[in-house]
């Protein structure tokens, strides 16, 4: 089975004959930019961005957020556009969420893999970078058999923060420890952050307006905001953390992973910055 084969396996329960025939088209037409779906692991390493077919396309099956960007994108503007898709969120009393947890676990349970060249390997695959992966071809191998980005896609959460703070226990910086605020906690403070969320007006005024997160580790309390606000500002002093967040905005926020300047209809405000920290800028 290769590795087209093995996500859209996934997918088909639950979804209708004529919803899988579309995603497989989405998924060949966006692979058309990088000359075709990567045959083997090994091909992949040549084709720089070869996650990005299968995101659009399970994307546009879940919750067509990347469709909805595209269309501001193309537009200009956010005005008009229309409410933002809202992601439904899950946590770990979801068996979703379990099965997710292990996949990515498995992804690090080789005794070469690390946060690092499974982050390389995520860049890659996801265009975050243009350096290939400075893997062996084992490595390559395993990555590209266990990693499941569907399953990331249908059970939206905040894992990155998970497997990090498991990591930091296993070599990666041990002893300063990584503590992000429970996803499930984040998401209730989201609520109250935006209030009277059921009004269309200040739904709209909320789309305007830019979520800012000084500490944004893996992104725990910034990705709920994805679905209120368009652009966002955040910054660490962790660029492992920020790594992780910019492949999580990629898999669930759009418009935090990729924010062309020329799009209007948001607040003015003045740029923000800090001494010391690592900036991340949407």
């Amino acid at each position: 089975m290769n590795h087209k084969e093995k996500q859209q396996s996934n997918t088909i329960e639950g979804y209708s004959r004529e919803e899988l025939v579309k995603l497989n088209e989405d998924v060949l037409c966006y692979a058309q930019a990088i000359n075709g779906l990567p045959a083997d692991h090994k091909d992949s390493l040549q084709k720089r961005g070869w996650l990005l077919p299968f995101l659009y396309g399970y994307d546009s099956l879940l919750w067509k957020r990347w469709d909805y960007w595209f269309d501001i994108i193309h537009a200009g503007t956010i005005e008009s556009a229309g409410p933002i898709p809202q992601i439904e969120w899950v946590t770990s009393n979801n068996k979703g969420f379990e099965t997710t947890i292990k996949m990515l676990q498995k992804c690090l349970d080789y005794h070469e893999a690390s946060m690092s060249t499974f982050i390389q390997w995520l860049h890659w695959g996801l265009a975050l970078t243009k350096t290939s992966p400075k893997i062996t071809e084992k490595l390559s191998q395993h990555y590209y058999k266990h990693f499941n980005i569907f399953l990331m896609q249908k059970y939206p959460s905040d894992y990155m923060s998970i497997i990090l703070c498991e990591q930091t226990g296993k070599g990666y910086k041990e002893g300063l420890g990584y503590f992000p605020t429970p996803f499930q906690l984040s998401i209730m403070m989201t609520y109250v952050v935006y209030k009277d969320i059921n009004n269309p007006l200040k739904r709209e005024e909320y789309k305007q307006k830019t979520v800012y997160d000084p500490c944004v580790g893996c992104g725990s309390t910034f990705l709920p905001a994805s679905n209120y606000s368009l652009k966002g500002f955040a910054q660490d002093v962790s660029r492992t953390a920020l790594d992780l967040l910019k492949i999580q905005c990629m898999l669930y926020a759009p418009w935090f992973a990729f924010h062309p300047e020329h799009i209007q209809g948001f607040e003015n405000k003045a740029s923000i910055s800090s001494e010391k920290q690592l900036r991340f800028i949407f």
